[in-house]
């Protein structure tokens, strides 16, 4: 009689702990909705890149709003995502990551700034043949 009640004493500890842990572990997220004042040019390109290869491609960066801090993420697509590795620079060189963003000056509708970037695309030796598609994104 003893271990029954143990047993069910036990059993509702793990129930309270588990439905805690639900609530405890859900996530409100708000989504905030803005003009987008920046865009990419050209917004898409295709490229025959050797095995090992390295490419540099210039990509214009347009903004038609105010000052503005980005950075760029990617996203590939093909038979083997880690084969290709994609970096972004200034025209200076310096790198563009999420903790070191670019800073796009002010412009209007009518005048855009205009920024440069270079997309570095790299392929490893042992690449696999075929068609990959490289999707970039500018970020704030």
């Amino acid at each position: 009689m003893r271990l029954r009640w143990h047993t069910i004493i036990l059993m509702l500890i793990i129930l309270a702990g588990a439905s805690a842990s639900a609530v405890y572990f859900s996530l409100k997220v708000s989504v905030n909705v803005i003009e987008n004042e920046i865009s990419l040019s050209p917004s898409s390109f295709s490229i025959n890149i050797a095995k090992g290869a390295h490419y540099v491609r210039s990509v214009k960066v347009y903004n038609s709003g105010g000052e503005a801090e980005v950075y760029f993420e990617e996203v590939i697509e093909g038979p083997d995502r880690n084969a290709i590795e994609v970096s972004f620079h200034t025209e200076s060189g310096d790198s563009i990551t999420t903790s070191k963003k670019l800073k796009l000056q002010p412009g209007t509708p009518d005048n855009p700034s205009v920024t440069v970037v270079n997309v570095h695309i790299d392929v490893k030796k042992d690449a696999p043949d075929g068609s990959y598609g490289i999707y970039i994104y500018a970020k704030r």
